[in-house]
């Protein structure tokens, strides 16, 4: 089982000495990259609940902050779960925060993932 996930995010052709520049191209290209993600945010999301299901639309860069040649990148999205024996739906939003490093003209993600829960159906 895999425990961690790693994601690289070319920053070619940008100056890497602003960081302004950076902080926006980073945040824009995790966007185009969500799905890259999305398994870290799964699994964050079924500690809340087991049958948690990630919205990936919902993904948001609330922050991103760099300094020297690391980061990190607090976001937010929604789960939701449908729990059909008992007719009840829930969700909610998950802040969470995802720390990078830059090197070689790359921000690298390397993200951490939760115990993955199995549900079982009876």
């Amino acid at each position: 089982m895999q425990n961690s996930i790693k994601v690289n995010i070319c920053l070619n052709g940008y100056d890497n000495h602003c960081e302004n520049t950076l902080s926006k191209l980073i945040s824009e290209k995790m966007l185009l990259k969500k799905i890259e993600f999305y398994e870290r945010m799964s699994r964050v999301s079924q500690q809340y609940d087991e049958r948690a299901g990630v919205n990936l639309n919902s993904l948001k860069v609330n922050k991103l902050s760099l300094s020297d040649n690391s980061g990190i990148v607090d976001v937010s999205y929604l789960w939701d779960a449908y729990h059909d024996f008992e007719d009840i739906n829930s969700s909610a939003q998950v802040q969470d925060s995802w720390m990078f490093k830059v090197e070689n003209n790359q921000a690298i993600f390397s993200l951490d993932l939760p115990e993955q829960h199995i549900v079982h159906e009876i």
